[in-house]
């Protein structure tokens, strides 16, 4: 069985995934398989520096993530080129990862953590879909405290997404992020034994 967890920015997905992995669960993370794709030396670096400049690139030749994403944040036809280069890339890499698994590990379970889960389709290749949701003031609080930025550009990060509401519609499981750590590890860890006694 294939989990896809999801959630917009700030909502605490990474949290989930880490509880989900003390309780034993396989986790492929999306934005780690991200990182690997642009790793020096690869195709995907080599074409985002012939498409945006080798002003994306530290000195020691490795992808300036903020430099990007600064570009990328304006410019809509910048994101979707830059998603041309390295979607397919973390896409054909994640199904590799999830091949291995199916092999090594017959009827377990795997969680793939996607933030763009909906966005780029792959709700649809999963068998079911887990959303981190966060009430809108929490919502902002953590990322302007965890990105050091102000409210005006919180919330246009915010807006960029899919809203949280249209992203529920898909979700079989919701898990609510808002309360304290606690209550959300008790959260997590009744929804996976439900699923293992399920299973």
């Amino acid at each position: 069985m294939i989990i896809g967890l999801t959630g917009n920015i700030a909502s605490g997905k990474s949290t989930v995934a880490n509880y989900l992995r003390e309780l034993g669960a396989q986790v492929i993370d999306a934005d780690q398989v991200a990182r690997q794709v642009v790793l020096p030396g690869t195709p995907a670096l080599k074409e985002i520096v012939n498409s945006f400049g080798p002003g994306v690139l530290h000195d020691d030749g490795t992808l300036n993530r903020k430099k990007l994403a600064s570009i990328i944040f304006q410019d809509a036809a910048a994101r979707d080129r830059l998603e041309k280069i390295t979607h397919p890339r973390i896409e054909e890499e994640m199904n590799r990862q999830i091949r291995t698994f199916s092999k090594t590990h017959p009827g377990g379970i795997l969680v793939l953590e996607v933030p763009l889960l909906i966005e780029v389709g792959w709700h649809k290749k999963v068998d079911q879909v887990w959303l981190v949701a966060v009430e809108p003031a929490e919502q902002l609080r953590r990322l302007m405290a965890r990105d050091k930025i102000s409210l005006e550009q919180a919330r246009q990060k915010i807006a960029s997404q899919m809203p949280q509401e249209e992203k529920k519609k898909f979700a079989r499981v919701v898990i609510h992020n808002t309360g304290s750590p606690e209550d959300v590890k008790r959260q997590v860890k009744e929804i996976w034994q439900d699923l293992h006694a399920g299973h």
